[in-house]
C-alpha cells in the first residue's frame, strides 16, 4: 500500500519524523552496546524518556537492531565461505603455474649446451662437405640441413621460452596479488561475523560525502539532506498477540467494504502531530488515522491473523515516490500431505524456462510443458512477479492433473561456486540472478496457498538419467526429460540403467547428434547413482568429441531447430525431435533405450 506525499503531506510528515526517532533510538542503542553497556532496564531508563518513547518502543528498536546485526553477521559468515573455496581454487592455480614455470626454467637451463652442441655439428659438417667427394656430397648436404633446422628450431624454442617464463612470471604475480586480496577480504568477513558493524545510510552514500560533485551534489546541505533521509527511511513496529488486533501501536480495523483503517499511535515526542485522542486506562493517547487502505493481496490472510488474535507486525518503508506500508503475519497453513497415487509433477529450472512433466502411478511421463522464465536485464520487483507467475502456472497444471508437485533441493552456495567450472554463460546468469534463489520459495508458498502437496528431492544426475532412459524414447528435451526424473524420484521408481543386448545405448547430445555409450558392468553392492556417475562423464567426453567431428557447437543451453528434407520428414529420425516442447499426450516410441540387434534406430 502506498501513501503518496503529494496526497496526503500531513502523514508523510509524521512517518518522517516518527521514522526518525525510532532510527535515532537504534543509533543510540549501538553506540551504547559498543561501549561496553549491556541491555538491562538500567540502560532502557537512561535514555528512553529523554527521547520520548515509551520502553515498548525502545524493545523494539532492540530487537530490530539485533536483528540487522544478526543478519550482518551471517552475510560476513557465507561470504567467508566464499572467499575460502576461491583462496584454494587460486592456490591451486598459483602451484600450476609454478611448475610450469619450473619446468620452463629448466629447459632454458638446458638450451645454451643444446645450441652449442648444434652449432658444433653445423661447423662440423660445413668443413665436411667443403673437403667432401663427389660421390658422399649429398650425404653430408643432407646430414647439414637437418643439423640446421634443429638449430633453428631451438633458437625459436630459446626466444618463445624466454617469452612464456616473462609470461608465467607476470601471471604468478597477478594471482598472488589476488590470493593476498581475498585472505584479506577473508580476514574482514571473519571479524565482521564475529562483530557485526552498521552504517546507518550505507557506506556508499557516507563516502559521497568526500567527493560532492562526482556524486551530483552541489554542496554539502544537499548531501546532509540526503543521508538524514536515508538513515530514517524505514521503521517497524512489531505485533504483540496479547493487544487489539495484534500490536500495541499500529492497529488494523477491517472496514465494511473489505478495506482497512490503520489507527498509528503516536509517541510523546509527537504528540503535537495527531489528529485524533483519547483517554485510556488513565493516559492520553494520541494518534493518526488512515482510512481505506488496501493491500495488493492478502488481506484475507491479516483479517484471519487479527481473528486468531496473533501477532500482526507494520513495517512502513520510504522509496523515492511515497511511503509504503507492509504487514507481516504467521498465517499457519497447514501442509498438505503428498499423495503420489495418481501420479507426479517434476519441475525443472533452467536457464530461461521451467519445464514441467507429469507422470502417472506408474512413473509414466504422460504430458511435458515448458514455460517461459527469463528474468535477465529486469528488475528485481519485475523478477519476483515473472517468478510468481511462473510458479502459479506450474500450480495450476498440478490442479488440472490433480498431481502433487517435485522440485530440486536448490543449494545454492555449492551451485553458485561452481560458475567458474561452468562454459554455458546462460547457466550462470541464471545462477546468479534473483530467479533462482526466490523460485523455491515462491512455488512453496503457492502449493501451501492453494492446497497442493510439495516435495523436493536431491537433483543429482537427474539430467544424465533422463538423458539416457527417457529423452530418446519418448521424444523429449533433456530439460524435459530430467523433470521426469525428478518426479520419479520422489515416487520411488527405479533408477537402474537401462538394459542393452550389445551394452551399449544411444544418448542424444544437445545438438542434433548421438552418441554411442558404453553401459558398465552392474554391480549391486555399490549406489546407482556410482554407475551414473561414470556414465555421466562417458557423455561428456564423447558428446564434445561429437561436436568437435561434426563441425557444430551449438551454444550451450540453446535448443537446435528441427531439420527436415524435401518431403518435410526430420533428417534425424527421432534426434529432430529432442528439444521440441510439445503439449501432447505422449506415447513410447522405441521397445527399449539399448540397441537392439535387427532394429534400426
Amino acid at each position: 500500500m502506498d501513501l503518496r506525499e503529494g496526497d496526503s503531506p500531513a502523514y508523510a510528515v509524521v512517518l518522517d519524523e516518527y521514522a526518525a526517532l525510532m532510527s535515532r533510538a537504534e543509533r543510540l542503542l549501538l553506540a551504547k552496546l559498543r561501549a561496553g553497556r549491556e541491555w538491562t532496564g538500567d540502560l532502557k531508563v537512561s535514555f528512553y524518556q529523554h527521547l520520548g518513547l515509551s520502553a515498548i518502543h525502545l524493545d523494539m528498536a532492540y530487537r530490530q537492531l539485533q536483528a540487522k546485526l544478526k543478519s550482518v553477521a551471517e552475510l560476513a559468515s557465507d561470504r567467508a565461505k566464499d572467499l575460502a573455496s576461491k583462496i584454494a581454487s587460486k592456490r591451486t592455480d598459483i602451484k600450476r603455474k609454478e611448475k610450469a614455470l619450473a619446468k620452463a626454467i629448466t629447459q632454458r637451463s638446458k638450451l645454451p649446451e643444446e645450441l652449442r652442441i648444434l652449432g658444433e655439428r653445423v661447423t662440423h659438417f660445413k668443413r665436411n662437405l667443403a673437403a667432401a667427394k663427389v660421390s658422399l656430397h649429398r650425404r653430408y648436404l643432407s646430414a647439414l640441413k637437418h643439423s640446421l633446422s634443429e638449430l633453428h628450431a631451438k633458437t625459436a624454442a630459446s626466444a618463445s621460452i624466454g617469452l612464456r617464463i616473462h609470461a608465467l612470471r607476470a601471471a604468478l604475480h597477478q594471482h598472488k596479488r589476488r590470493l593476498a586480496i581475498l585472505e584479506h577480504r577473508k580476514v574482514e568477513a571473519l571479524r565482521q561475523a564475529a562483530q557485526p558493524a552498521l552504517c546507518f545510510g550505507s557506506r556508499k552514500l557516507f563516502r559521497a560525502q568526500f567527493a560532492l560533485k562526482e556524486n551530483g551534489y552541489s554542496e554539502a546541505g544537499d548531501w546532509r539532506k540526503d543521508w538524514a533521509s536515508k538513515r530514517s527511511a524505514q521503521m517497524t513496529l512489531d505485533g504483540n498477540s496479547s493487544k487489539e488486533s495484534g500490536n500495541q501501536f499500529a492497529r488494523l480495523r477491517r472496514r465494511p467494504d473489505g478495506r482497512f483503517n490503520l489507527e498509528l499511535r503516536l509517541p510523546k515526542q509527537l504528540a503535537q502531530r495527531a489528529t485524533r485522542s483519547f483517554v485510556f486506562a488513565g493516559s492520553l493517547v494520541s494518534c493518526v488515522d488512515f482510512a481505506n487502505l488496501s493491500f495488493n493481496h492478502g488481506n484475507s490472510v491479516i483479517q484471519r491473523a487479527i481473528d486468531a488474535g496473533r501477532p500482526v507486525t507494520v513495517k512502513f518503508l520510504r522509496d523515492e515516490k511515497s511511503w509504503k506500508v507492509y504487514v507481516s503475519v504467521d498465517d499457519r497453513s497447514e501442509l498438505k500431505a503428498v499423495d503420489f497415487s495418481g501420479g507426479a509433477l517434476g519441475v525443472d529450472l533452467n536457464a530461461g524456462h521451467v519445464s514441467v512433466s507429469v507422470v502417472d502411478a506408474a512413473g509414466n511421463p504422460v504430458e511435458s510443458f515448458n514455460i517461459p522464465c527469463v528474468t535477465y536485464g529486469k528488475t528485481s520487483d519485475q523478477a519476483r512477479d515473472t517468478v510468481r507467475k511462473v510458479a502459479a502456472e506450474v500450480l495450476a497444471i498440478a490442479e488440472r492433473f490433480n498431481v502433487p508437485v517435485v522440485s530440486e533441493k536448490l543449494d545454492f552456495s555449492k551451485k553458485k561456486t561452481a560458475l567458474k567450472d561452468s562454459n554455458d554463460a546462460r547457466y550462470a546468469r541464471m545462477l546468479s540472478s534473483f530467479a533462482y534463489s526466490s523460485f523455491d520459495a515462491a512455488l512453496a508458498s503457492a502449493c501451501v496457498r492453494r492446497g497442493v502437496g510439495h516435495r523436493r528431492v536431491n537433483p543429482a544426475y537427474t539430467s544424465i538419467i533422463g538423458r539416457v532412459k527417457f529423452a530418446r524414447r519418448y521424444g523429449l528435451s533433456v530439460h524435459e526429460a530430467a523433470s521426469v526424473t525428478i518426479a520419479r524420484r520422489a515416487m520411488g521408481c527405479s533408477e537402474r540403467l537401462p538394459r542393452s543386448n550389445d551394452g551399449t545405448v544411444t544418448v542424444p547430445t544437445n545438438g542434433s547428434v548421438h552418441v554411442t555409450l558404453d553401459l558398465p558392468v552392474r554391480n549391486g553392492s555399490r549406489h546407482v547413482w556410482t554407475e551414473w556417475n561414470g556414465l555421466n562423464k562417458e557423455y561428456h567426453k564423447k558428446a564434445l568429441a561429437a561436436q568437435g567431428s561434426s563441425g557444430r557447437r551449438p551454444r550451450p543451453g540453446r535448443r537446435p531447430k528441427t531439420s527436415t528434407g524435401r518431403s518435410g520428414a526430420p533428417l534425424h529420425g527421432l534426434s529432430a525431435e529432442v528439444g521440441c516442447s510439445r503439449r501432447l499426450p505422449l506415447q513410447s516410441r522405441d521397445p527399449g533405450v539399448g540397441r537392439v540387434p535387427g532394429i534400426v534406430s
